[in-house]
């Protein structure tokens, strides 16, 4: 007499093990969209504090950058930078200018912008003719590569009645 034994698939110790790790995978992508308010925010970034946000001139950011880390500051620019590099998978690396004020000479500073907002980064003039605008971001170090950079969140801000704005592209 022949015993025949299934064995469920299902069941098997590695379906189990393959089953958790799908079940935390979901959980912590789901505590991190859900712990980041503007995950799902199609209007731009919530900034507190609006009427301490600091515009500066290109020139003079590049001396306090690295006072100004982590902070949402405007920055005063005429056109951007003609190359646009593909950095880290959602982001990009530009740069914005502006003429220098003490002379003939023009100044930058380093920008990421997100893959979402690439659009509306290109919509900026290279040409270095064009009239002062001010785009929003937040100053920050890439710790891997060690340099300072804007991180652009957009270019228009709409404040409120108690204090915040939303800025947006």
């Amino acid at each position: 007499m022949r015993r025949i034994i299934t064995i469920d698939p299902d069941n098997s110790v590695r379906a189990r093990q393959d089953r958790l790790m799908k079940t935390i995978f979901s959980f912590v992508v789901m505590a991190c969209l859900f712990s980041n308010p503007t995950a799902f925010s199609a209007e731009g970034t919530r900034v507190k504090n609006w009427n301490n946000v600091q515009t500066y001139d290109i020139a003079t950011l590049q001396k306090d950058l690295a006072a100004q880390r982590g902070k949402v500051v405007g920055v005063r620019c005429t056109f951007r930078g003609k190359e646009i590099r593909h950095m880290k998978p959602n982001w990009y690396e530009s740069s914005i200018w502006q003429k220098d004020p003490s002379g003939n000479k023009f100044v930058d500073v380093r920008v990421m912008v997100a893959k979402k907002d690439l659009p509306a980064f290109k919509s900026i003039t290279i040409e270095p003719g064009g009239t002062d605008m001010v785009l929003y971001g937040r100053a920050e170090r890439d710790v891997e590569a060690n340099f300072l950079f804007v991180r652009l969140l957009g270019r228009t801000a709409n404040a409120d009645s108690s204090g915040n704005a939303t800025i947006t592209w």
